[in-house]
């Protein structure tokens, strides 16, 4: 064989082992093959979550959660921690409560910013649910006069103040000389002086105490298990504590009204409410003015309603009684 074709020959297969080696370190380099490949970095571990409601849409205090306004989604702990309240897991816990104050889109709900009957937070600030140009004030009433303290926030309600009027007494002698005397006594006349007023809060009286058994030796056993119980409300004489949005006005005349009668306790009797429909809700407030009906005397009694009155004949001289007329 020539020596020009063993040349030929040599530098052929020193090209085909340079193109192996070529495609061997490719395929290593690529991780298609080979034991020796490094291995990836494990990704990091994702934080745990928890579920939150949040408002959907702006709600403004006093209003009643609908299950559109709200909805739940995924919170890191270390957010949901730095937050430092107590939330909501679930939109049903929280449809149907009212909330205490102005709550915006997009805000995780706290737990102390939704009201229910005698659930008012102690140290949590109403203020924030007071309107604009409006007070509130404190009112005490029971089952009579408060709807059977069947009151609660976000509840609107009209305001009917009753008073005693004190009646003209009459004293003298006739021209026969005869005796003539009326006693003056008190009436009772009763108003709807206020209309359309917002509940902020209401005060239950605290549960009763949980019995105790007393062991031989003066020892106390654990407390009594509380049975489960009813929710209905029960006639039991039970007061409430009603916080009221109003005009400063009409707080003067509230206020005037908690204190005519006595000058010692509180006095809640003048003071009555009733309690609106959701759907009279957004008709106009009132104002100072008062609602439009006529209010109750007895003269607007018997003159509108029929009522009779009673018989002065009996008690006054003959001769004035022939010209009593009815």
């Amino acid at each position: 064989m020539k020596r020009s074709n063993r040349l030929l020959i040599l530098l052929g297969l020193l090209i085909a082992i340079s193109g192996s080696l070529a495609a061997m370190a490719y395929v290593a380099g690529s991780g298609g093959g080979g034991g020796n490949a490094a291995a990836p970095a494990p990704s990091a571990t994702p934080e745990a979550t928890i579920p939150v409601v949040y408002a959907t849409k702006d709600i403004a205090a006093g209003t009643t959660i609908t299950a559109d306004m709200v909805s739940t989604k995924p919170m890191k702990l270390s957010e949901h921690a730095a937050l430092g309240v107590e939330t909501y897991s679930s939109a049903s816990q929280v449809v149907g409560s009212i909330t205490g104050v102005p709550i915006k889109a997009g805000v995780v709900l706290a737990s102390g910013e939704l009201l229910s009957p005698g659930s008012a937070v102690d140290g949590k600030s109403l203020s924030g649910a007071v309107d604009k140009g409006m007070v509130a004030i404190a009112m005490e009433v029971d089952q009579t006069n408060g709807v059977g303290t069947l009151i609660v926030p976000g509840d609107h309600v009209d305001i009917i103040l009753t008073v005693y009027v004190d009646q003209l007494a009459i004293s003298g002698k006739d021209a026969a000389g005869t005796e003539i005397s009326l006693a003056g006594g008190q009436q009772p006349t009763s108003k709807m002086i206020f209309q359309n007023c917002k509940v902020l809060a209401t005060l239950l009286p605290p549960a009763a105490a949980v019995p105790t058994t007393t062991l031989a030796g003066g020892a106390s056993a654990a407390p009594v298990a509380p049975q489960v119980t009813s929710p209905t409300v029960q006639l039991t004489g039970r007061h409430m504590m009603a916080i009221i949005e109003v005009f400063p006005e009409q707080a003067e005349v509230i206020r005037w009204a908690q204190r005519a009668e006595t000058a010692g306790t509180q006095n809640y009797i003048d003071l009555a409410f009733a309690l609106r429909s959701t759907a009279d809700n957004g008709d106009p407030i009132s104002g100072n003015t008062g609602s439009k009906t006529s209010g109750i005397t007895f003269s607007v009694l018997v003159a509108k309603y029929g009522v009779l009155p009673a018989d002065p004949t009996g008690i006054i001289p003959q001769s004035l009684g022939i010209k009593v007329q009815w």
